[in-house]
Parts: C-alpha cells; sequence; structure tokens
C-alpha cells in the first residue's frame, strides 16, 4: 500500500499523465506495429460531444504482447516517479492488462494482434480504421456468445452513424456553396 505522500503524487499527475506517457510510447518508432483499437480508437474519428467515456487504451501489436506491456509498464512507473503500475493476464488468451496499483484500473490491455487490420496514422499513433471499427461492432452485435458487449457496441454503432451523416452532410454543404453559392440563398 502507498503512503500518503506516493498518493499525492500518484494522484496529482492522474489522468492527464497516463494519458500522456501512452500516447508518447504509441509514438515511439521502436513501435510501429502498434494499433489502437477500441474506445479511445473510435474517439480518435469522433468529435469532442460524440466521443466516449473512456479511460483505457486497447493496443494490437505483432510482436511479444507481454514483453510490451512490461515496456508500458515501466514507462508509466518512470512517469509516474514510482512503482505504481503492475502487468497481468487479461481474460482473453494473449492479453496483457496494465492496472495502477493505486486505484486497480485498468488503464491498458496489450493483445497479438490475429490478422492485419487498417488502420490510420493520426498525430504520429495508428488508430484502428473506422471501417475496421465499425465491422466488428457489428459483427460482436451479431454474435449471441458476446451479449454482454452488445449494449456497449450498439452505442458505439449509433455513434458512428451520427458521425458519418454529420461528415456527408458537410462535404455536402462546403461542396455546393464552393461551386454555387447560389445554393445558400435557396436553403
Amino acid at each position: 500500500m502507498a503512503n500518503e505522500k506516493e498518493l499525492e503524487k500518484y494522484y496529482r499527475k492522474e489522468p492527464e499523465s497516463t494519458e500522456k506517457a501512452i500516447k508518447a510510447f504509441l509514438r515511439d518508432s521502436r513501435n510501429p506495429d502498434m494499433v489502437v483499437f477500441g474506445g479511445q480508437a473510435i474517439n480518435a474519428y469522433l468529435p469532442d460531444w460524440l466521443e466516449r467515456d473512456t479511460k483505457d487504451w486497447d493496443i494490437l501489436t505483432e510482436k511479444n504482447a507481454k514483453e510490451l506491456a512490461s515496456k508500458l509498464e515501466a514507462k508509466l512507473d518512470k512517469h509516474y516517479g514510482g512503482d505504481y503500475f503492475g502487468v497481468e493476464p487479461a481474460v482473453h488468451e494473449g492479453t496483457y492488462r496494465i492496472k495502477s496499483k493505486i486505484t486497480g484500473e485498468a488503464v491498458a490491455d496489450i493483445s497479438l494482434k490475429e490478422k492485419e487490420i487498417s488502420f490510420k496514422r493520426m498525430q504520429g499513433i495508428n488508430y484502428a480504421s473506422l471501417e475496421f471499427l465499425e465491422n466488428e461492432a457489428e459483427r460482436i452485435t451479431k454474435d449471441p456468445e458476446s451479449a454482454y458487449r452488445h449494449k456497449k457496441d450498439n452505442d458505439t454503432l449509433q455513434r458512428i452513424k451520427v458521425y458519418k451523416k454529420l461528415k456527408k452532410k458537410t462535404k455536402r454543404r462546403s461542396y455546393d456553396n464552393d461551386l454555387f453559392p447560389a445554393f445558400r440563398e435557396l436553403r
């Protein structure tokens, strides 16, 4: 158990510091095979008001997931200036979870990438493509064994649908206004 000084040090940095350290790790040129998926990836595409509330990072890798999780845990400990994080096997085989020793909350899950995933590099980080994320959510909502995730993935699909509609509408308006200024008068 951490003493009061360690707790204060941790809470003064968390959660912005956790996100900063994880993003720095993901941008590291020595880790080009990592792809972020899940809530953080979805939020990378959506406007702030459509983002899902999520703190943890889901990361896929072609390399040794356990070794990569240990490296990220060491980076987080160094960033916080103490032994504040640990690595443990997650529920799914081949996935390793990095958890805060202070709060017990997961900050990242690192899994072995089982198939090729299309991604988009944004601000130096590889995020699973929106198409991949949408297809995965659709697949999960149709899988009876994944019933525990259906509510979450249906919510994801709704958010993506709103985003795509908004994006399409914005493109059309921009196109119409640029090429046909008279259309502004008709609306």
